[in-house]
């Protein structure tokens, strides 16, 4: 079936362009609460990625023209949205044809095996939402760009601390919205007592409206205005933070409808780097509280790749992915760990981390390499997508294996401080360590070639796959190890697990394989056969679970109080 993309992407821009901008966000919104895979409600079934997805229709919808003799529509109804679902799907189907024959006569071995890196590879790039925790971006955001903070106040009229402090203020306007005028509160009349009195009194169904309760008003309103919980005044962050700062954190983030030439689904949506409607009147409305700090994250990374100051930036970047990672490890170790960090081995080759304990030893590169945009046409995706992995995966498993090889050969480890070898700082005996593991920690995701490195990585006969994982991933798969009390043993058992998946394993995300682990989804039959495991989202809830109901012990992690408390009930769910 030939789908052509410009006129599928303008039929649904122009089908969305009739609703009014602010009660759809507000749908929007609350759609993207609501994303399960198991058990979806009924507007998100069908939908391959219903975050991305979302955030495009809102795309559309903001960058569409509206018909000026026509007054715009308040609300979809079932059968619209249906249809709406309809070109998504379209739509995405189209961009999957990219990647099968035009004819019979392409097809060949080679053809075979550029397209089962180039699919999956653009699939995930553009499909996934984003995976990890804001913690974990506010982390970021701090560690990447406090180091530059008289730059990006210069540009901005802000600082890094000023977004930070309004993002962290805005996101609690949600849950204090719920708290005023929505979470049943004592003494108010239930809806039983209401309708008896109505009752009583005589007064047909349609009078009930005036003699409503005010709570009910407030819920009334909010189930056909979804946005009210995100929705907030100018002036409340004025009188919080005052004009200046306010002004420019939202000059920055902040969004309006205007037409522009935003059609098709792998652009860059504005929505990415404003996520914040200009409603006008000086009220504003966020789409989802975190996308703000993933647009504050894009937008200060733009500022910083693209000025004088990118080279610090990048230096500084790499520094930092290094000093986390040494933070993971140690934290999951209780810091009894042995840890070198830059250290030269007796070859003269610079390394990355090295974790030595009781046994065990984990020979660690980091890459904090840009993930390049993937193209839609096989032939040219397949060496960008090939040189990225070149770049990162491949040359940290050639720089893990240089010192690994010794561990396998029960060969002597002389590690050093310094590259002219001067500085001893201790002999390895590496016939000592019954366990030692390659880990490739990445900065960004890479998808399937990451999760099955059978496809694209090299290895040397004498050894097993390394671990390739992205660092948020592998905080929080170690922050839940040791929630649930798991050691080294465990994570040992693991990587020995991991090992076996390679060339027979299909999933985008390594939470999924980091899941299906710690619930035992897998038997030995199956972990030791040759059959192909295709993992699902569900194989991960897990993380969210832990994070929602009890906190995974992140840096800085917000609400621990009430996850704790027993009372916390996560918005729309996981």
């Amino acid at each position: 079936m030939t789908i052509d993309l410009e006129i599928k992407s303008k039929e649904l821009k122009d089908y969305v362009s009739q609703y009014e901008s602010t009660k759809f966000l507000g749908d929007i919104t609350f759609l993207i609460q609501h994303i399960r895979f198991d058990n979806p409600i009924k507007n998100l079934k069908g939908l391959s990625s219903p975050q991305r997805q979302l955030y495009y229709l809102a795309g559309l919808n903001i960058t569409s023209q509206s018909n000026q003799h026509t007054k715009l529509k308040a609300q979809y109804s079932d059968d619209e949205f249906e249809h709406i679902k309809g070109l998504l799907n379209d739509i995405e189907l189209g961009y999957t044809n990219f990647f099968y024959p035009k004819n019979e006569n392409e097809i060949n071995q080679e053809w075979i095996m550029k397209s089962m890196v180039a699919m999956p590879t653009f699939l995930s790039y553009f499909n996934q939402g984003q995976l990890n925790y804001e913690e974990q971006v506010i982390e970021r955001v701090i560690d990447y760009f406090m180091p530059f903070n008289k730059e990006i106040s210069n540009q901005f009229g802000i600082g890094v601390q000023d977004f930070i402090d309004i993002y962290n203020f805005i996101d609690t306007f949600p849950n204090e919205y719920l708290n005023e005028k929505i979470n049943p509160k004592e003494g108010q009349q239930s809806w039983e007592d209401f309708c008896d009195e109505m009752k009583q009194k005589n007064l047909m169904p349609w009078e009930w409206n005036e003699h409503l309760p005010e709570h009910y008003k407030n819920l009334f309103s909010y189930i056909s205005d979804n946005g009210q919980t995100h929705r907030y005044s100018k002036q409340k962050l004025i009188d919080k933070f005052g004009e200046s700062k306010t002004s420019a954190f939202l000059k920055v983030l902040t969004c309006k409808r205007n037409k522009t030439n935003f059609l098709y689904y792998t652009e860059t949506n504005v929505l990415h780097y404003k996520p914040i409607f200009d409603i006008e009147n000086n009220e504003f409305q966020a789409i989802e509280m975190k996308q703000i700090i993933h647009a504050i994250f894009n937008n200060l990374f733009q500022f910083c790749d693209t000025t004088s100051i990118r080279e610090k930036f990048y230096k500084n970047r790499g520094n930092k992915l290094e000093e986390k990672i040494e933070q993971v490890f140690q934290d999951f170790f209780n810091n009894k760990a042995s840890v070198f960090q830059g250290y030269y081995t007796q070859d003269g080759n610079e390394q990355d981390l090295l974790f030595l304990i009781d046994g065990l030893a984990l020979i660690v590169e980091a890459k904090a390499s840009k993930r390049d945009e993937p193209r839609r046409n096989p032939e040219m995706a397949y060496p960008l997508i090939l040189s990225n992995f070149e770049e990162t995966i491949q040359k940290g498993y050639d720089q893990a294996y240089r010192v690994k090889g010794k561990f396998i050969d029960r060969e002597i480890l002389k590690i050093y401080k310094d590259q002219k070898l001067k500085k001893h700082l201790l002999d390895v005996k590496t016939k000592n360590y019954h366990n030692s593991f390659s880990i490739i920690v990445t900065l960004e995701r890479f998808g399937q070639i990451q999760t099955d490195l059978n496809e694209l990585l090299e290895i040397w006969d004498d050894d097993q796959f390394p671990w390739s994982v992205c660092i948020d991933d592998l905080e929080i798969f170690l922050l839940q190890l040791k929630k649930m009390g798991k050691n080294k043993s465990d994570l040992i058992k693991f990587l020995k697990f991991r090992e076996k998946l390679h060339s027979r394993i299909i999933t985008g995300d390594e939470l999924e394989v980091c899941g299906v682990f710690i619930n035992r989804s897998i038997d030995n039959q199956t972990l030791n056969g040759n059959k192909t495991i295709a993992l699902t989202p569900d194989h991960s809830d897990i993380f969210d679970e832990t994070y929602q109901r009890k906190g995974l012990g992140l840096k800085n992690e917000k609400n621990l109080e009430l996850k704790t408390s027993g009372k916390h009930i996560p918005l729309g769910g996981y």
